[in-house]
């Protein structure tokens, strides 16, 4: 890092806002700490007067770095940049500080140094006052350090990471409304299902049944006909560890997926025969209420963990694909529908894998039409995969970027030359 500067010399730290001329009753956007989005991103909620503000709300103007000061909000990075403040003046929560740039420097620059990780531990670090109730102080602005970078060079930095955040802003979008429109497919697919040339069956084609409107086709009855048995996982103490086989958990399905971020291990011989393998269907018949209920499979070819008995391996007959079964599974109404089968335990609550097999499922009566619903969907999740991927590179290329530049550590020209 070159020459050393206080933050505070770049922007002045809750300065005073002039608003002399302004009618008392002129209305200003107004954004509570809600309205704040955690690493940056912002909305207002409403409009109120302006003389709100000398009521004890946080008054600001277009162009300001707002940022949190009270724990958790800012370990959490909610801090926002209102240059696209729709009103001259605005008002805040009073736990935000307020930093304006100075004459000659970029308010840009200002607020990516405020998402910077070294900004937020140094930040989190100064804080002071009793558990829940901790902040950050005015006077840290004034000893926290930054390298010394003209104007010049803090709008072409900004510029990059702009540019970084609007990509990450334009994917997150294109993620989002795959995400969407996978959901209405589901609905689509499950309710009507593929006629054979490939398209949703005409309204005609379906009738009513127990379940609602379903093609004739197709075969209504309890689950238990489909899904022939029930497999509990393991109940051994488990440890952290990795000596042993990885074992399943609750926490370990995510929307719809295993996720093998965290996992608990058990001694090899005692779990092998619960290791999941290949379009292995496990459902998860202990959990909070908002989480009991959702299911994942196992989609590769090697055996992968083994699973605890909070999970349950449903096997399923000839009538049904492991795959149908996971997607019927985590549908919105299914959830709901089996939900009602949930008894309240400590803190949890718990679907007995015997009054699942009661609810009631329609399926294509053949395996053919099961597949081609199953692609259908698995191509929009691929898509979605992909656009999650993207995020993830683009968001860790904007950390090291940000990192490099604002430190100072890679000169603005090298970066520069690399893009080229």
């Amino acid at each position: 890092m070159g020459e050393a500067a206080k933050l505070s010399d770049f922007a002045s730290v809750n300065p005073v806002t002039d608003t002399n001329g302004v009618a008392n009753d002129a209305p200003v956007a107004f954004i509570p700490m809600a309205a704040v989005a955690e690493g940056g991103g912002w909305h207002a909620t409403e409009h109120r007067p302006i003389s709100d503000g000398r009521r004890g709300y946080t008054l600001f103007q277009r162009g300001d770095v707002i940022v949190a000061k009270i724990t958790p909000c800012f370990e959490n990075g909610k801090v926002a940049l209102l240059s696209a403040l729709e009103t001259d003046f605005g008002l805040g929560s009073t736990e935000f500080h307020v930093l304006r740039a100075k004459p000659g420097h970029d308010s840009r620059f200002i607020y990516h140094w405020t998402r910077h990780p070294a900004f937020l531990r140094a930040g989190e670090a100064s804080m002071t006052g009793s558990a829940g109730q901790r902040r950050v102080q005015a006077g840290f602005f004034e000893s926290f350090e930054i390298p010394r970078i003209e104007r010049p060079s803090q709008a072409a930095i900004a510029d990059i990471l702009d540019a970084l955040d609007d990509a990450i802003l334009e994917v997150d979008a294109l993620f989002e409304k795959l995400r969407t429109v996978r959901v209405g497919m589901i609905d689509d697919l499950l309710t009507r299902g593929l006629a054979d040339d490939g398209s949703p069956r005409a309204s005609s084609a379906l009738v009513e049944t127990v379940v609602g409107l379903r093609p004739a086709t197709w075969k209504v009855a309890n689950l238990g006909r489909f899904v022939i048995n029930a497999e509990y996982g393991t109940n051994l103490s488990l440890g952290d560890i990795s000596s042993g086989i990885p074992v399943l958990r609750m926490n370990n399905i995510q929307d719809g997926e295993f996720d093998l971020s965290d996992l608990k291990y058990a001694p090899a011989h005692a779990v092998e025969r619960f290791r999941v393998q290949r379009d292995d269907v496990l459902f998860n018949r202990t959990n909070s209420w908002e989480h009991v209920g959702k299911a994942a499979i196992w989609r590769h070819d090697e055996p992968g963990p083994a699973f605890a008995s909070y999970l349950v391996r449903l096997h399923c007959g000839d009538e049904l694909l492991p795959e149908f079964l996971h997607l019927w599974l985590n549908w919105a109404p299914v959830q709901r529908a089996i939900r009602q089968f949930a008894t309240p335990g400590v803190q949890q609550v718990n679907i007995n894998p015997t009054n699942l097999r009661r609810a009631l499922i329609a399926v294509p009566n053949t395996l053919e039409e099961q597949r081609a619903i199953i692609e259908r969907v698995n191509g929009v999740s691929a898509a979605i995969e992909d656009h999650r991927c993207e995020s993830a590179k683009l968001a860790a290329l904007r950390e090291g970027l940000r990192d490099d530049l604002l430190s100072g550590r890679t000169p603005l020209a090298a970066i520069r030359e690399a893009a080229e």
